[in-house]
């Protein structure tokens, strides 16, 4: 890995070309104390995941936060999830969330969780580089699997972000 832990970065642009259904638990938090909730959201997503209908994968996990999410010094949600099809009950005090077709670019990150924020000025920087934007009209999200070491900074960590993005 390179000095700046960039080298194990790679980012694709991809079509979605279904609408995708998400149920969980919703952290809200000032950016400060967003890891302290965010674990207490996925921690009772874990716990609760048996009442949740249809989940495509009990291996994978989303973190979905709202396009006014950058920049924002007040309170803030992250939304733990799990996608389902089709989208059954709403088990007490979760929520639903669906993401439209859309493009999007995808940046598979490998590192430690709290170094996340690298690959996202990675992002940011590929994307001016290559002619895109962000798209903040919609949802970003990143998606967790059996790859992912939730809860510690483990270097062999993995995670894919995916960013609502436009041409230039």
């Amino acid at each position: 890995m390179d000095p700046k832990g960039l080298s194990s970065m790679r980012i694709e642009i991809i079509q979605t070309n279904e609408i995708t259904s998400y149920v969980g638990v919703r952290a809200n938090s000032y950016m400060t104390n967003l890891g302290a909730a965010v674990e207490a959201a996925f921690n009772e997503l874990i716990n609760r995941r048996e009442e949740i209908k249809h989940i495509t994968s009990h291996k994978v996990t989303y973190g979905i936060t709202p396009p006014n999410y950058k920049g924002n010094s007040g309170l803030v949600d992250f939304y733990c999830c799990y996608e389902v099809d089709p989208i059954g009950n709403l088990p007490q005090g979760m929520i639903h969330i669906h993401l439209l077709p859309r493009t999007y670019s995808v940046t598979h990150y490998k590192g430690p969780s709290n170094k996340i924020v690298k690959a996202y000025d990675y992002t940011t920087k590929w994307l001016e580089e290559n002619g895109y934007e962000y798209d903040d009209t919609s949802y970003y999200f990143e998606r967790y699997d059996e790859k992912t070491i939730r809860g510690t900074d483990d270097e062999s960590s993995e995670i894919l972000i995916y960013c609502p993005v436009k041409r230039k």
